[in-house]
């Protein structure tokens, strides 16, 4: 699921509650974060939104997106066209990474999410049960600002579907029994953001400056509960540095790497 980071209302996307504050330093932001909060937080994103829900009134608009088992459901023919090429853009990718992506999916653009477990706001969520996923469309979307001055449009919203449509991917290629929370959320926003127009992506970069995770005792569920948007804009560098990329995605889906949700203090 992600979510945004966001100065008052917990809303966002493929992830978990973030708050705003553009200044605060993020280790300082870690220490303020109640232990309850943070609990209830984990049992509604280890769920990653496979939530309890009404099913929407029937969409007038579907469209099986071409070398994929993928079909998109909205209310116009262009909202569906656009999403499937995000569905296309998230399938094409995670296959050149070697993850098998025949995963069959129902996606349905919306005007409001099922109600999503724990309350969590998202643009997106996946209900597991019904290999369904739902995707707030771009009109609803763009009411929710990635970030202070940051909206989102069309070229973003596709890669909302993105990181929607790698969730479903990468769930059915982990081979760790339980995978984290940031082992999803790692491989969702790092999906999002190859895959993105490179003007959408880099106002997001220039949004969420940094270098990058320096290594995998840096990428803990604490700084993605703190700003999801943050996270994924270092795990994109991460992955986008020699060695990494293909390996890493690798090592996460063996349990390898990220098997933990926050690294240990030494």
């Amino acid at each position: 699921m992600y979510r945004r980071r966001v100065s008052a209302p917990l809303l966002g996307s493929p992830d978990i509650p973030e708050d705003g504050g553009h200044g605060m330093n993020p280790a300082a932001r870690a220490q303020n974060t109640s232990n309850r909060a943070r609990s209830a937080t984990v049992a509604s994103v280890a769920a990653l939104a496979f939530a309890l829900v009404s099913v929407p009134a029937a969409l007038a608009e579907s469209l099986h997106c071409a070398g994929t088992n993928v079909t998109v459901y909205g209310t116009a023919r262009a909202e569906v066209q656009d999403a499937c090429a995000g569905v296309l853009d998230a399938v094409r990718f995670l296959a050149s990474l070697g993850l098998d992506t025949s995963e069959a999916a129902e996606l349905r653009v919306v005007e409001a999410l099922p109600a999503v477990q724990g309350g969590v706001a998202a643009y997106g969520c996946k209900v597991k049960s019904e290999s369904r996923i739902y995707v707030l469309n771009l009109a609803e979307c763009g009411k929710l600002p990635l970030a202070p001055g940051l909206l989102v449009d069309a070229a973003t919203h596709r890669g909302l579907v993105a990181h929607e449509v790698a969730h479903h991917i990468a769930a059915a290629n982990f081979r760790a029994p339980r995978p984290t929370v940031i082992a999803h959320e790692y491989i969702a926003y790092v999906t999002m953001l190859a895959t993105m127009d490179k003007q959408a992506r880099e106002r997001i970069l220039r949004q969420f400056p940094g270098d990058g995770f320096g290594s995998v005792r840096e990428i803990g569920l604490t700084l993605y509960l703190m700003n999801p948007t943050w996270f994924g804009a270092q795990a994109y560098r991460h992955f986008m540095r020699p060695g990494n990329g293909a390996t890493f995605v690798e090592q996460v889906l063996s349990g390898r790497a990220l098997s933990t949700e926050d690294p240990p203090a030494n």
